[in-house]
């Protein structure tokens, strides 16, 4: 009998199956995609110091313009915008398509906020639109004839180095009076110095820092480093013991809006609100410009963004900052009309090319309102 077995099924004794080859799992490639996934993720998510700028809109201001009761107020026919423009701390990858967007500029944060402001960026940008707001009535009632700045001398905050008041006046000293006439006003000695040209001997009068007995000195004016034709004393002022006194209260609403480039809009809406006639001939014109208690106008950022916002909104005559002047017509069309101003006056007078009575305008007290 023939017996049966399943050795020569299974094979030699010992022996086992052979092994499958395992898959080699390479890890740099997962370890460079998922670098590459978090790289993506922080570039949408994580802020980095650059604001990037955009068109805002232009808004008319004379709706926003509030005159106490029982005080004189006109309705304008024409109207005076402000414009704005939206801000906004981009991420990596906002940065890069502002960078690549005309209508769009990505500027350092500290261009926008200075520094020890970046955790209250907005509470800083407030402030400046509500200090924007009072200096413009001020401005606006100083033009009409009403004493509204009150001082009690120029005090020196800076003095620059190797200039001529380095040897005269010390940082806290207050200037009373330039050559015989009284300051009271910051504005007061940068008028009187204004006049004179470099060479020229100017005698002061001053109050020490920390009171004791006022002295008096004579300087020899030099020629700015800027522009040798004007005069330098080589000082920073500003005005001791400074207050505003309005004749009467004027509200503006500035919209939650901040930053000080709306200054020069609400000057020239408060004069055509406060007067008779129309300060824009019945037009409507843009205006934007940080303003000075001097009446000055100084310039102010987005310019570029400023002019798409004014198109849009259909107006011809943008009133900027001449040191912008060339920046914005570079990106205006043909349709709007840019015009430089270095001060309030010359905002009047190109409105009175356009039959704007702001070359003559009258002072509410005295215009039979």
């Amino acid at each position: 009998m023939t017996s049966l077995s399943t050795a020569a099924d299974a094979g030699p004794a010992g022996d086992e199956p052979p092994e499958r080859p395992r898959a080699r799992i390479l890890w740099w490639p997962v370890a460079a995609a998922i670098a590459v996934l978090a790289s993506l993720v922080a570039s949408t998510t994580v802020h980095v110091p650059y604001y990037a700028i955009s068109p805002g809109s232009a808004l008319d201001v004379a709706p926003l313009v509030h005159v106490s009761k029982g005080n004189p107020s006109f309705t304008p026919k024409g109207a005076i915008y402000l414009c704005t423009v939206s801000l906004k701390q981009t991420t990596v990858l906002e940065a890069l398509e502002g960078w690549l967007d005309p209508d769009l500029d990505v500027v350092p944060q500290k261009q926008i906020v200075p520094k020890g402001k970046e955790t209250s960026t907005q509470q800083y940008n407030l402030q400046l639109m509500a200090d924007s707001k009072t200096k413009a009535l001020a401005v606006a009632f100083q033009a009409l004839g009403y004493q509204t700045m009150k001082g009690t001398g120029a005090r020196v905050v800076e003095i620059v180095e190797h200039s001529p008041a380095a040897a005269l006046l010390h940082v806290g000293d207050t200037i009373t009076m330039i050559d015989g006439t009284p300051v009271r006003l910051e504005t007061d000695a940068v008028r009187l110095l204004g006049k004179l040209h470099p060479g020229d001997h100017v005698h002061l009068a001053i109050e020490p820092k920390g009171g004791g007995a006022a002295k008096e000195a004579d300087a020899v004016l030099a020629g700015n480093p800027k522009d040798a034709r004007r005069p330098m004393l080589g000082v920073s002022l500003t005005t001791r013991d400074f207050s505003f006194d309005l004749p009467f209260k004027v509200d503006i609403d500035s919209q939650g809006i901040g930053g000080p480039s709306a200054g020069l809009a609400f000057t020239l809406e408060a004069l055509d609100v406060l007067t008779k006639g129309e300060l824009t001939g019945g037009h409507k014109v843009a205006a934007t410009g940080e303003i000075e208690l001097d009446g000055s106008v100084a310039p102010i950022g987005g310019i570029a963004q400023k002019v798409v916002a004014v198109e849009r909104a259909g107006v011809k005559l943008f009133l900027v900052p001449a040191d912008e002047v060339d920046a914005a017509r570079a990106h205006a069309g043909k349709g709007l009309r840019v015009e430089p101003v270095r001060n309030l006056d010359d905002a009047l007078r190109i409105l009175a090319s356009l039959g704007g009575n702001g070359l003559a305008l009258e002072r509410p007290g005295n215009n039979g309102a």
